[in-house]
């Protein structure tokens, strides 16, 4: 398991779109577990719900964490799908 923080910069946050795209990209690593953790909660990042229901905001730092065969690629590849802004 592999974990690392991140900070949101999306104006919007992780709404819709954002979170489409964050899911998009867990998906791809299908052999891996992606988490969300934020304020003491986990959430599914292969999961749209889960990952809207996270409520993460503009400025939030969340911690990704990635658990499986490719963990440390999906985990440098979800760091960097937030970092470049998840299309927006």
């Amino acid at each position: 398991m592999v974990s690392q923080k991140v900070t949101v910069m999306n104006a919007s946050g992780l709404h819709a779109r954002p979170a489409n795209a964050f899911v998009k990209e867990a998906v791809r690593h299908a052999g891996c577990n992606i988490l969300i953790k934020k304020d003491g909660k986990t959430y599914m990042g292969k999961s749209i719900v889960s990952v809207l229901s996270a409520c993460v905001k503009c400025g939030t730092e969340i911690e990704l964490v990635a658990d499986g065969n490719d963990e440390a690629q999906a985990l440098q590849d979800m760091v960097n799908a937030v970092n470049s802004g998840l299309g927006e």
